[in-house]
Formats: structure tokens, C-alpha cells, sequence
């Protein structure tokens, strides 16, 4: 049966650990710019003379205001000595001399007076930046609402029920809270993290404090040599001496500038000027729960690209600047006319299309109701309620948005709408519990009525929805399979709902979904190639390497680190030599990547993945215990140090951190089953199989837990309990290699060569590559 494995949740992925919140950074204010083409940074100012127009629009945008320092102009809160009352503690805001300051509870809970150096954010809130040593700044929980002039604390609305006290990594002086790490990438131009991992310090630096023309067009050095010479002499260049092409575009590569920030991501690196393919620097989040609803809809903070990505709108080649002005960030239009840029008027700019009444003293310039878009002008008609649910005026129905573009509000009153377009479906809501358009508004009506209303206007036809198919994969229902195979290869689909089916397929690890899987790891998108990789099952080592191998050569920089990572839990000697080679190169780039991303939990969790899987365990513990560090409540890291205790033997460690984890999270079930197999390994087989039940009983789908049970009861000498697990879980995996190689062996175990060659043969012909197979069939047949 061969030893007991523990398997922990060994990550195989770029961990991201992203919180909803915006979360402050630090710079220096000059730095070496010069990048590896040659061209370097040059500044605003440089491009004022030939660009007026351009810079008129961008001064007083978002992007401008996204980052400054504490003064009399950029700061809004009202710093004259005003005391913030807050779950009984007070906090005052006041000037000394010409500075900002706060008295608030510092690292160790204790009130002292912190310098705010900058301002981060302008409307509709405002935070600040405090400096702290070793180059840090952290974000205060307390910011301006700048549309109602009042100071409120994130911690009632982004971080609702938590305690973030000190020790908590949310914590403001935490590093979910820290600005180097979190944001400054996005908030600032040529942003240069520089952390140190040895010293844990940063050197963070920037070239302009905010989002400005180089942030978008890259150094501009050669475009002022280009832009200098006479018209004539002029090299024929369509980008004019850019780093950056951002002129004649399609959609998606313009989506690709915007993308780099307006999306939920892993970065894994500082920008390099490369919008050639976004998984060379970034890995999008997948459209999937705890970050959006099943059907693809906003839950958690994700900004655009991933809604963008899901619409008819993308997909009909609809570009952000369409909507958005490139310059000024704010919508072209704020009402209806947006829309009817394209849209014809007399159709649907009409309530025989939205069944709405209409303001009569204004029709299509009424406002939507609330904030147009990011740069929107807000119309002040939406208010938070009832913990972040938008409510909505009179008349406001008639809005397109309001029934395209539902919201939801993100660090307690920034309104930010689904860029998804979508028909609003109370059916859905219905079958899967995600939200509707109008619902959204008639908060007193049931769906039932909603839906009533959408089948007599618009008749009774429902089109199928991947929503339904992903609610039933997080389910764990087989029956999803056959349709997230058809929205994985159909190239028709959505990329991120194509994607995102990938990663539901690998979870069932069938012989239908891995077949998919192995497909899509030759698809001609390189987010759907990432995610097989991340997903696959493979079957035994000659096929994993076969199929790997060309992904250690991605053209893409996030497939090779990921395949290296996966393809690192096989011994070295278990491949080729050019295996070998190929995959230490693409371990150095996974390396690197966790290496600047080690200044948080996920990083330093991956590289203890890495060393764990290259038997340096000792370096695996560190990793996992500096994780832990960054991150106390981090337990994934938790389960992981105990599986490097259990390889080195120290049994009592690994129970304690195992046991503590069910003590603090009794809803992980799985953790029953890792300290289930735990106990197995020290031979405490009776303590183990209490462990094993409860997680087959907390987790029924799983079937591998009766696997282990299976292999328990034989090793107690209960042989019908054993044989009798061990066929239940073949008739639900067939097609599973462990199974068939369980049973074989388990018959031959017994002296059942009968039955043993029946389970051999399956194992020899579905697992071709596999000697073993072979092997059982010989022996069998002795």
C-alpha cells in the first residue's frame, strides 16, 4: 500500500493576498529611471508644451490626486484639533506648525502622536499615510468622507465584526495595511518597490508622486528625442519613441494598459513596460467565489477587468476609452447618452424597452441615480444604506446603468459599478442566490414579483448561464462537468469564464475534467494555459513531464514559474535532463517573483512550497514560519510547517500546530483528515480513523478521505470494511489510478489473484505509460 503520505495544502499557485482596501505606500523623491531600452523617465513637465490639451484634462483626475504630500492644498480632513469618537475610544486630528498629525493607538495599542506625511485618495474618501521605520508607511483605519465632510473608521464597514487589535495583520500598522506592498504600484509613477527580505526594510521610490502621463505611455526620454527632430527627419514610427504602444489599439491591448491596475491580481514584479501579454507581470483573479458571485457578478473588491473581460461589450470590441476619457478618467457622458454613442435611441432610450417611467423635464439627461462611473460625476442621489446596499430616486429606472450596471460599495462609501453589462436576471437569483438589477432597486419586492414582470415583458425564454454550472462545480455536483468542459474549449465564451471553468475541472479530477484540463494546456489564450497548469492532475510522471515540459518554454513568464512549481514534486531523478534544466530556469523565475513578493504571507508561503518540494526542509520551515509572522492568522502556512515537522519527525509539533488550527478554525474540515493521516503515520491508527470519519462525514464528496479509510481498515486486519471502501470510491472515480492500483493490490494482498487481475488490467490499459500496470498484471497472473 506504500507509506502514509501527508499532503497538506501545498500550494502550487502564485499566491495573492489581497485585501479589499486602499492601503497607503512611501517613495523617495528622485531615482536612477533609466530602464533597460535606454529610455528613462522625464516627468509631466516635459510634455506640458506639445500636450496641453492632454494635461488640462488630467490635472485635478483621480490619477492626479491619487497620491500626494500633507499640505494645506491636498489635505481635505479637518485637522483643527477634532476628536473622533470610536467605540469609546477618542482620536484627535490636529496641526503642529505647519504638519499633520494624529493621536491614535500605535502598534502597541497604546495612543501616541503619528505624523501624516501624505494623502492618498481624494473623493470620495481621502486616507493618510504615516511613516514608519525601515521605510514603511502604513494606511490609518480613519479617512475623510469627503462628499458628507465627516471622518469615519474602516474598520465599521470594510472590516465589519473583526477584532483588529494589535497582532491582527489587518491591523492598520499590519502589513495588510502597509502602502510599499499593497498599492503604491498603482497610486504613483515608475513605482520601484525595493524591499530588502534579509533587513525586512524598503527603499521605495517613485519618479512623480502620482498616476501621471508616464504611468500610461512609459519613460519618455525618446519620445522628447523623436518629438525634437524636424518633421521631416522623423523616424516613421507609430508610437513615437514610446516604450509603450498606446495609440492605434485594439481593445484588448488597450485593456491591457488599463488592466496592470483596474483589476484583481498577483503582481509579480515592478512594471517593466511590457503590455505584450499581462501574465508577464500579473496573474488576474478568476471570476469566482469569495471574489465575485457565481455568475461572474462583483463581490469582493476586484475593480474592472474582470467583469470587462465577461461582457458583450468586450467581446464586441468595445474599448475603455469609448466610455472613459483616456485623460481625465471620467465618464464621456453622464447619462444615457453614454450608451447611445452606440446604442439607438428610439429603441432603447424608450420604456417600451425598459418599462420605466422617465423624467419628463429631462429624459435621457437624468442623472443614473449615483456615481456615473470612476471619474463620474456623482449625482448625489445615491446614499449608503443598510451596510453598503445603494438605494435609489424616483425615475431613476429609466437609467441604463441602473439596470446594466448594478454596484456595490467598496471601503465604505466608494460606489463602483459591474462593468459586466448585464441583463438583469431575478431567475438566477432565484436558482443560485446572486443578485438582480431589480431587486436592487424595488428592495420591498420578492423576486418572485421581479421575475414575474421580466417574463411579461421580455416573455418567458431563459438562456443558460455559466453561473449555474459554476454553483453547481462549488457544489462539487459531477454533473456540472460536461458544461464546464463546453465553456472551457469553446472559444466563443467569455476568456475569463473559460478560464475559470479550467479551474473548476481540475478541482473534480475525473478522467473527463483531467482530459480537459490536459487540452487547455495547449490553448492559444495564456490565462487559460496558466490556469491548466495550476489544475492539472497528471496521472504518472512520464505523462506530467511530456506535458509540462513545453510550458517550462512559455513564451509566457507566469506559465513557466508555475510550471516549474508544479513539475518540482517530482524527484529530479524521476526526469529527463533537458526536464531537469528546464525546469531550474523556470524555479528561478518562481523564485524571484516570491522573492519580491516575500513582504507578504504569500510569498514567503511559496517559498516554502519550493524548498518543501526540494527537500530543504529546514528552509521550508522558515519560510512557513516567517509567513506566519507577516501573518499570524495565516493558517494555510500553519498546515504546511506541520507537514515539514511530520518529514522531520518532530510528530508533537506538528499535532500541536494541526490541533490548534481546529481550535481556531473548526470550519476547515480538512484539517480533520491532515491530522487524521498524521496520527496514521505514528501508527495511532484508532485515534486516526475517529479523525478520518469525521471528515468523511463533515465532507462527503470527498472521496479520497474513504481512500484513506480504506487503507486504515487494512492495515487494522478489517478486510471486509477495507474492501468495501475501496470499491465505493473506484465506482464513483472509475477511471482513478490510486483506486485501481489500491484494489489491485489490496486482491493480491489477500490472495484473490481473481479479482486482482481484473483491476490490474483496467490500471495497465487506461494507464498506458505506467509500468505498474504491467507489473500487477504479471503478478496476477503467477
Amino acid at each position: 500500500m506504500g507509506p502514509w503520505k501527508r499532503a497538506g495544502f501545498a500550494a502550487t499557485v502564485i499566491f495573492v493576498a489581497a485585501f479589499p482596501v486602499y492601503l497607503a505606500r512611501t517613495a523617495l523623491e528622485k531615482q536612477e529611471a533609466e530602464t533597460a531600452s535606454g529610455a528613462y523617465f522625464v516627468g509631466r513637465n516635459a510634455c506640458i508644451e506639445c500636450h496641453k490639451i492632454e494635461d488640462d484634462l488630467w490635472v485635478g483626475s483621480h490619477h492626479d490626486l491619487a497620491m500626494d504630500r500633507a499640505t494645506d492644498s491636498t489635505v481635505l480632513g479637518d485637522f483643527n484639533d477634532y476628536e473622533f469618537s470610536h467605540r469609546g475610544k477618542v482620536h484627535r486630528m490636529f496641526r503642529r506648525d505647519s504638519l499633520f498629525y494624529v493621536n491614535t493607538e500605535g502598534p502597541t495599542g497604546s495612543f501616541e502622536d503619528f505624523l501624516v506625511a501624505y494623502t492618498f485618495g481624494y473623493t470620495p474618501l481621502q486616507q493618510y499615510l504615516v511613516p514608519f521605520k525601515g521605510g514603511r508607511l502604513q494606511c490609518l483605519p480613519i479617512a475623510w468622507d469627503t462628499e458628507r465632510s465627516r471622518w469615519f473608521h474602516l474598520g465599521d464597514t470594510v472590516y465589519d465584526g473583526e477584532d483588529l487589535g494589535p497582532g491582527n495583520w489587518l491591523y492598520w500598522t499590519g502589513q495588510a495595511q502597509n502602502w510599499n506592498g499593497m498599492c503604491a504600484d498603482c497610486h504613483s509613477t515608475n513605482l520601484k518597490k525595493n524591499y530588502n527580505p534579509v533587513t525586512k526594510t524598503y527603499n521605495t521610490t517613485w519618479s512623480e508622486i502620482d498616476v501621471s502621463c508616464e504611468a500610461c505611455h512609459g519613460p519618455a526620454s525618446d519620445h522628447i528625442i523623436w518629438a525634437n527632430l524636424p518633421e521631416g527627419s522623423r523616424p516613421m514610427d507609430v508610437n513615437t519613441g514610446l516604450t509603450v504602444r498606446t495609440s492605434n489599439l485594439t481593445n484588448e491591448e488597450l485593456l491591457n494598459v488599463c488592466a496592470r491596475c483596474h483589476s484583481r491580481r498577483a503582481i509579480m514584479g515592478d512594471y517593466e513596460d511590457d503590455n505584450s501579454d499581462l501574465l508577464n507581470y500579473m496573474i488576474p483573479m478568476l471570476v469566482s467565489p469569495p471574489l465575485y458571485y457565481a455568475d461572474g457578478q462583483i463581490l469582493d473588491e476586484v475593480y474592472e477587468f474582470g467583469s470587462f473581460t465577461q461582457s458583450r461589450m468586450y467581446e464586441k470590441e468595445v474599448m475603455c476609452s469609448d466610455c472613459h476619457d483616456s485623460h481625465s478618467a471620467t465618464t464621456k457622458e453622464p447619462d444615457n447618452r453614454l450608451c447611445l454613442q452606440c446604442h439607438r435611441p428610439d429603441i432603447y432610450d424608450t420604456p417600451r424597452h425598459h418599462f420605466h417611467k422617465m423624467d419628463p423635464g429631462t429624459g435621457t439627461r437624468q442623472s443614473a441615480g449615483m456615481g456615473a462611473g470612476e471619474g463620474g460625476e456623482s449625482t448625489g442621489a445615491g446614499r449608503l444604506i443598510n451596510r453598503g446596499e445603494p438605494e435609489y430616486v424616483e425615475g431613476t429606472g429609466a437609467q441604463c446603468v441602473n439596470c446594466h450596471m448594478t454596484g456595490r460599495y467598496y471601503m465604505g462609501n466608494d460606489y463602483r459599478r459591474d462593468h459586466s453589462f448585464r441583463i438583469p436576471r431575478p431567475d438566477l437569483t432565484m436558482s443560485i442566490g446572486t443578485p438582480n438589477a431589480c431587486n436592487d432597486c424595488h428592495k420591498d419586492k420578492t423576486t418572485a414579483w421581479s421575475l414575474s414582470y421580466i417574463e411579461k415583458w421580455y416573455g418567458e425564454r431563459r438562456r443558460p448561464h455559466y453561473g449555474e454550472t459554476f454553483a453547481a462545480a462549488d457544489r462539487n455536483e459531477r454533473g456540472a462537468i460536461p458544461d464546464l468542459v463546453l465553456y472551457a474549449e469553446n472559444e466563443l465564451f467569455p476568456l475569463m469564464v473559460r478560464a475559470t471553468a479550467v479551474r473548476y475541472l481540475g478541482r473534480f479530477n475525473t478522467a473527463e475534467s483531467n482530459r480537459a484540463v490536459e487540452r487547455a494546456l495547449t490553448d492559444p489564450a495564456s490565462l487559460v494555459r496558466h490556469t491548466a497548469v495550476m489544475s492539472y492532475n497528471p496521472p504518472d510522471a512520464v505523462t506530467y513531464e511530456k506535458l509540462m515540459m513545453p510550458r517550462l518554454n512559455d513564451p509566457v513568464r507566469a506559465i513557466r514559474a508555475e510550471a516549474g512549481i508544479r513539475l518540482s514534486e517530482l524527484p529530479a531523478e524521476q526526469l529527463s535532463a533537458a526536464a531537469r534544466k528546464a525546469r531550474r530556469e523556470a524555479l528561478e523565475e518562481y523564485r524571484a517573483i516570491n522573492i519580491y513578493t516575500a513582504d507578504f504571507p504569500g510569498g514567503a508561503f511559496n517559498l516554502g512550497v519550493m524548498h518543501a518540494n526540494a527537500g530543504e526542509l529546514e528552509k521550508a520551515a522558515e519560510s512557513y514560519r516567517e509567513a506566519l509572522r507577516i501573518d499570524g492568522l495565516f493558517y494555510l502556512a500553519k498546515v504546511n510547517l506541520a507537514t515539514v515537522y511530520a518529514r522531520q519527525g518532530n510528530y508533537r509539533e506538528a499535532e500541536r500546530l494541526l490541533r490548534e488550527i481546529l481550535v481556531e478554525h473548526p470550519e476547515l474540515h480538512e484539517i480533520n483528515r491532515s491530522l487524521a493521516m498524521l496520527l496514521a503515520e505514528q501508527g495511532r491508527y484508532e485515534e486516526s480513523r475517529e479523525y478520518f470519519q469525521k471528515a468523511a462525514t463533515l465532507m462527503p464528496e470527498q472521496t479520497r478521505i474513504l481512500y484513506n479509510l480504506g487503507l486504515l481498515e487494512n492495515a487494522l486486519d478489517n478486510t471486509a470494511a477495507a474492501e468495501g471502501y475501496l470499491l465505493k470510491i473506484l465506482g464513483r472515480e472509475p477511471d482513478n489510478y490510486d483506486y485501481l492500483y489500491a484494489l489491485a493490490t489490496f486482491y493480491l494482498e489477500h490472495g484473490e489473484k481473481a479479482k486482482a487481475m481484473i483491476y490490474a488490467r483496467q490500471l495497465a490499459q487506461k494507464f498506458p505509460n505506467n509500468p505498474a500496470g504491467r507489473q500487477l498484471v504479471d503478478a496476477a497472473g503467477k
